[in-house]
């Protein structure tokens, strides 16, 4: 690649700082935007299932995250009312030294946080994205304080399944699935009633 794409995330929870840390590996120009005032993680507990563990290996992450979960070699669950059997895995039945990965959101995020601090990709905080834009520069990201970030190459929304991306991306991804896709700017994806 001989120069690499700008990119704006919006979002920074899980997929956003792990979507950042792969594109900026592979030679792209990353900024991240979210709503935190300072870099904070929600959530609860979690299971990092053994390809998502060779994910945050390639990362550069692996080594974090290990240290901050503890393995799991199997899951057992009951139903509570009868006690019936629902869930048996054992995951060293594929393969030798297979293990999930429990730990909270909390340490996931603070291990991804991490890596994509020390690789130099820019965080902009205190950042709600509430629509997206484009223009002959190209995509733009929207604020809900009246800022504008861009020009970017590509915008990546990482919002998750609130994203008002299911509203002012609603035409522009109805296009691209009907027909041919045109990878110019769009003319609007602005915010639709």
């Amino acid at each position: 690649m001989a120069q690499g794409l700008h990119i704006g995330i919006a979002g920074a929870g899980v997929g956003g700082l792990a979507a950042a840390i792969a594109l900026h590996l592979a030679g792209h120009r990353v900024e991240i935007f979210d709503q935190f005032d300072a870099p904070r993680p929600v959530g609860s507990g979690l299971v990092v299932q053994p390809v998502g563990q060779r994910v945050l290996e390639w990362l550069g992450c692996g080594q974090a995250a290990r240290a901050l979960g503890a393995p799991i070699r199997m899951l057992h669950g009951v139903e509570a009312r009868t006690g019936a059997g629902t869930l048996a895995v054992r995951y060293d039945a594929a393969g030798a030294g297979l293990h999930g990965l429990g730990m909270h959101r909390a340490s996931l995020f603070e291990a991804l946080h991490g890596r994509l601090v020390a690789l130099g990709a820019r965080v902009v905080a205190s950042s709600q994205v509430i629509a997206s834009s484009a223009d002959r520069q190209g995509r733009w990201l929207q604020m809900a304080d009246g800022r504008r970030a861009g020009p970017f190459d590509l915008v990546v929304d990482a919002l998750g399944s609130h994203s008002p991306s299911r509203r002012w991306c609603r035409a522009c991804c109805l296009m691209a699935r009907s027909g041919p896709r045109w990878s110019g700017p769009r003319p609007s994806c602005q915010p639709t009633a």
